[in-house]
């Protein structure tokens, strides 16, 4: 269902302060080299490396600390019973999958940290970075995502997984009429490794953030991830917490949604300046309580407003930090990986406390230094020190190619920063998904995903259709067929081509057949046929054990069908999907046959896996024409045990 966020309590709202921060940083303060920019920045080499190593190690203390409280506070926020430690809580599911209910016990069988999904794109990133260089495209994304996840994503990152497994590329795998899940917390806890890469490059941080977000999300989905970006990069030479939430806030526009969840926690903090639970409370109630149903315990700005809390709260102490991270609830080891490694990059290796990083005898380094990849294929695992050394060497590369340099002297080693560097998303357009429209009804396709400085032509639209120079196609046409369109994009004296192929479809027959059928009762089968099909109701079969069922229509005449197009519902999380397709006509005699001859458009894929299932989701299934007086898709229902279904949201005849 189409997200619309209201937020029926609102917290009165203090000034943000907005002005430029000074910079804290003994070691990186304003550079003495007469031929940088006014504003250049100076870090040194062992300052760098350290920052970096211990935005790492502050992203496993947090995720592994923070994963037993992730889901478990939601009315209530954990107990004020800090600190924790790894094993406040013990979780019987890790007996099942790991050996132990202890965190420590997991660690100790891995023999170190392991991966989890606040880490491990992250790690399949700065693979990325190493192999096609600091920009990669969207393609390139696209290929590594596919490569190397295959499990381990929930909400908006598995529908954004799913969307590639259908053929579709970033970023219209986050766009909103393609991604339901567009508003949820997915790209704020992958993102981060932009930033860390970025040292003191706010600017490039922000819009290099931004345009990774929207793989997974859109519009205030986005908000957190950018933030986020911003408060990283400029923790390389800001300590404070305050300054960094200030300068977060000001990377967003004063009227976005996260920058008033930002104003509200400040004015929490201010109202009650030793009282968290009554802040956690209020925002509660303004974020999540007072929302409209389906309410989601992942949404962005909800868990987003958590993190900021705890920042406040925390004030700058990394065990308290850690502590009210996990606290404030809701998808708590997220905000925990997230806001322990902005505080080490913010305050280096010295911040973490040293139980956190030995917290099994006889280790001698870190964590042991092991960072095993139990999540991503074809990953292997890694020396926590060696992921370091490459991220740092990733940084120096970007330093010097945005504007920096690189000074030895008497042995030291430091690197003069632009702050003014900024990013340029690479220009590509990537292949696009076939797009099925309806004659005579107003429809609309969205090229452009916000990048103003990109003009867009088309040859060989329908009459009626038109594209506008910022990418939105839009009209309604007469005419049916396949049309192969040529979409022309151009920035700058770049241009870039790629076909659209356009199938355009006459009359629907469905809401003319006299008898809808299915598994599902009568007033919910009518909704097969109602013309809404992203975010509509969803349609149905019971969850059950492993059937074949079927959605169809009955005519009183006979009818001359050529095609059907089939729109998924939305998808549980165990379950609503297809695990076979096919289609079969009503012969003369009453009986059900086979249609021959079928081609879909895309190939479904079947495998019974729920990360291959995108929400709302075109099959457009063609055949010879055929007369009859029935149709119908039927297929095995999609699932784990006894959760098995199928969900459909529309199914269209046409002839």
């Amino acid at each position: 269902m189409k997200r619309i966020l209201r937020y029926a309590t609102r917290i009165a709202p203090i000034a943000l302060s907005l002005a430029t921060p000074a910079y804290s940083q003994a070691s990186m303060t304003a550079s003495p080299d007469a031929d940088a920019p006014a504003e250049a920045l100076v870090i040194t080499q062992a300052e760098l490396e350290d920052k970096i190593y211990a935005a790492w190690l502050g992203q496993l203390v947090g995720n592994i600390y923070g994963l037993p409280h992730e889901n478990m506070h939601i009315d209530e926020p954990g107990p004020d019973a800090f600190p924790y430690g790894y094993d406040f809580l013990e979780i019987p599911y890790y007996q099942t999958h790991f050996g132990s209910t202890k965190m420590t016990g997991v660690m100790d069988a891995f023999g170190g940290a392991f991966s989890d999904d606040d880490t491990d794109i992250e790690y399949i990133y700065l693979r990325l970075m190493e192999q096609h260089g600091l920009e990669p495209t969207y393609a390139q994304v696209r290929d590594a995502w596919m490569a190397h996840i295959d499990n381990w994503v929930w909400i908006a990152n598995r529908q954004a997984l799913a969307m590639m497994h259908e053929g579709f590329y970033p970023p219209y795998t986050g766009q909103e009429q393609l991604n339901p899940e567009f508003f949820q917390i997915d790209p704020q806890l992958i993102n981060e490794i932009w930033a860390i890469t970025a040292p003191g490059m706010v600017d490039y941080a922000v819009e290099k953030s931004r345009w990774a977000a929207m793989i997974s999300a859109d519009k205030h989905g986005t908000e957190p991830t950018i933030a986020y970006g911003a408060m990283f990069s400029a923790a390389f030479y800001e300590d404070d917490i305050n300054r960094l939430i200030d300068i977060g806030a000001a990377a967003l526009p004063v009227d976005s949604e996260f920058a008033q969840v930002i104003a509200d926690m400040k004015a929490l903090k201010e109202r009650y300046p030793d009282d968290w639970r009554t802040a956690r409370q209020k925002m509660a109630e303004a974020y999540y309580n007072s929302q409209p149903d389906p309410k989601s315990i992942w949404d962005a700005n909800l868990n987003g407003a958590c993190a900021i809390l705890a920042l406040l709260y925390g004030e700058g102490d990394f065990q308290k930090t850690l502590d009210l991270a996990s606290a404030m609830g809701f998808d708590a080891d997220n905000q925990a990986a997230t806001l322990a490694g902005l505080i080490g990059l913010a305050k280096g290796t010295k911040a973490i406390p040293h139980d956190l990083l030995y917290p099994i005898k006889g280790w001698e380094l870190p964590f042991n230094d092991r960072y095993l990849n139990r999540s991503r294929r074809d990953m292997p695992s890694a020396s926590i020190t060696d992921l370091a050394h490459r991220t740092a060497l990733l940084a120096e590369e970007m330093i010097l190619a945005k504007g920096g340099s690189k000074h030895v002297q008497n042995g030291l080693v430091t690197y003069t920063v632009n702050p003014t560097a900024t990013f340029v998303p690479p220009f590509e357009l990537s292949p696009l998904h076939p797009k099925v429209m309806l004659s005579d009804r107003q429809e609309s396709i969205l090229l452009s995903m916000g990048d103003q400085s990109v003009h867009w032509q088309a040859t060989g639209l329908p009459t009626g259709l038109s594209l506008s120079e910022t990418g939105l196609i839009s009209g309604a046409t007469h005419q049916t067929g396949r049309f192969d369109v040529t979409i022309i994009a151009t920035r700058g004296e770049e241009h870039r081509t790629q076909n659209l192929p356009l199938i355009i479809k006459g009359a629907n027959l469905a809401p003319d057949a006299a008898e809808v059928f299915g598994p599902a009762d009568r007033e919910s089968l009518n909704h097969l046929r109602d013309g809404v099909t992203y975010g509509g109701n969803s349609v149905e079969s019971p969850k059950v054990g492993t059937r074949v069922e079927s959605f169809g229509y009955r005519w009183d005449k006979p009818q001359t069908i050529s095609s059907l197009l089939l729109t998924t519902g939305r998808m549980g999380e165990n379950g609503g999907w297809f695990a076979s397709m096919s289609a079969e006509y009503l012969s003369p005699d009453g009986s059900w046959h086979a249609i021959p001859g079928v081609a879909m458009t895309p190939e479904p894929v079947l495998q019974n896996d729920k990360h291959l299932r995108p929400h709302y989701a075109d099959y457009l299934i063609e055949f010879p024409a055929i007369t009859t007086k029935g149709i119908r898709v039927k297929g095995l229902n999609g699932g784990e045990g006894d959760q098995r279904y199928m969900s459909l949201s529309e199914l269209s005849v046409f002839e």
